[in-house]
Parts: C-alpha cells; sequence; structure tokens
C-alpha cells in the first residue's frame, strides 16, 4: 500500500498502474508461450513485455519492442517516447527493419484498449508478421493486416457501437469484429 501511495505523490496515473503479482505470474507468461512455438521467441516477448509494462506503469507513454520472429533477437526498441499513447519510429528503427519479412511489432496500450487502426495499419505498410499489443491490464492481443483501413471508417463503426453499448472497449472490441468480416484484418487476445 505504502507504495501505491508513494506513486500516486509522483504523479502517477493510477488508472495504468499494473499488477505487478500478475506480469510476474507464470499466467501472464504462459501466454507468451501460444505466441510462439519457438521457446527462444516467446522468451524474449515476454521478457520484454515485462520490462515495457514495469517501465511505464502508472503513465500513459508506450514502449515498443521490434523482434525477430525466427529466432527471437531485439532488433530495435523505442522506450523514450515523448508523446503520450504513440510510437515514432526513430531512423535507427526503421534501418533495423526495413526490408525483413519475419518482424514481431509488440508494444504497450497503457489505457488497455485492443490495437488501434493505427496499428493495423502499421502492421501492413511495415509488412510484420505479426503485431502485439500488451495492455497495462495484463490483457494481450495479437493482430494481422493484409491491408489498409481508413481511420473515418473505423470511427464509424466504433460511434455505431459505442451508441449501442455505451463502453469504448467492447464498442473498439465489437467494430474490429464486425470489421474482420468485410476487411482483411485479424485479431484475437491471447488466454
Amino acid at each position: 500500500m505504502d507504495e501505491y501511495l508513494e506513486l500516486q505523490r509522483y504523479g502517477r496515473d493510477k488508472t495504468t498502474l499494473i499488477d505487478n503479482g500478475y506480469i510476474l505470474s507464470g499466467a501472464f507468461r504462459k501466454k507468451f508461450d501460444a505466441i510462439s512455438t519457438n521457446i527462444d521467441v516467446s522468451r524474449t516477448l515476454y521478457s520484454k513485455a515485462k520490462e515495457m509494462l514495469m517501465h511505464r506503469s502508472g503513465t500513459k507513454y508506450e514502449d515498443m519492442y521490434w523482434i525477430d520472429g525466427d529466432c527471437g533477437k531485439v532488433l530495435a526498441k523505442e522506450t523514450n517516447a515523448i508523446e503520450e499513447e504513440q510510437i515514432l519510429y526513430s531512423n535507427s528503427v526503421q534501418c533495423a527493419i526495413s526490408g525483413r519479412e519475419n518482424v514481431i511489432a509488440m508494444h504497450t496500450h497503457p489505457c488497455s484498449m485492443p490495437p488501434s487502426i493505427a496499428d493495423f495499419n502499421s502492421v501492413y505498410e511495415h509488412n510484420y508478421m505479426l503485431g502485439i499489443v500488451v495492455c497495462h491490464n495484463g490483457k494481450v492481443f495479437c493482430y494481422k493486416s493484409s491491408e489498409t483501413v481508413t481511420q473515418t471508417m473505423y470511427n464509424l463503426y466504433v460511434a455505431d457501437y459505442y451508441q449501442l453499448l455505451h463502453d469504448e472497449y467492447e464498442a473498439q472490441i465489437a467494430a474490429l469484429n464486425e470489421m474482420m468480416k468485410t476487411y482483411d484484418i485479424a485479431y484475437w487476445e491471447v488466454e
């Protein structure tokens, strides 16, 4: 409890604090075993997910790692974001991932929402083999895309479902489920 109060005193956003006990648990680790059958890749994904969540706990800043999906080697990272809830690609990141087809891009979502349409478009634009969102509440989502979807179209789907459901998270999930029927995108929550 003292640690929690200490974090609040230093301007931490209590809505984005992680549950350290869960993040360090076997149940959380096993999620990454379900993503890849390659032990080295699974270990790297879990290790970096833990690091990112602990680093960004209590903030709205995101961290991101680009990982070789064949061997688990870290190709690049961005852990010094200066804009809340977004990652800006540096020249060194661009060089590290350019021309590769086996890249897994993994980043945090402090507000614990599913992948955004910008996330899907980034997977398509950079030809990633897989995108992963690690949420501060412990949820993990994987996603893929074989086409660009406009932000306007996504916003319309979410707005329609928000009117029905009155919950932003549920509206985004429903919108993505509906859009998978029409667009060549896919996502799933890793259990």
